[in-house]
């Protein structure tokens, strides 16, 4: 019979360090989601691109690499950049969102 007992008890804390490593692993987890969410958030925000040398900045700091080249386009900004590689990419930033886009 005691046999029984510490065997029930042996698994009732077994259970429990179990149960509670899961439930703060959850807790972690889940705050690590909602900080993931809020980051993804405060990146929609949206940028306005003022001038040549932001979208040249903002490319830059995105991609790496130098700057060749920056044309002003009707809605952005073209940059062209050379990357440590060698390889020449073209992006594009757009003016009122300040979205990178291409290669």
């Amino acid at each position: 019979m005691k046999f029984v007992l510490s065997l029930i008890i042996i698994l009732f804390i077994t259970f429990m360090n179990t149960f509670s490593a899961q439930v703060v692993a959850q807790v972690k987890f889940g705050a690590a989601i909602s900080t993931m969410q809020v980051n993804q958030q405060n990146t929609k925000q949206q940028v306005r691109v003022k001038s040549s040398n932001q979208a040249a900045q903002m490319a830059q700091s995105f991609y790496g690499g130098k700057v060749l080249k920056v044309q002003a386009q009707k809605s952005g900004y073209r940059v062209k950049l050379i990357k440590k590689d060698g390889h020449i990419i073209s992006v594009f930033v757009d003016a009122k969102s300040g979205r990178i886009s291409g290669r």
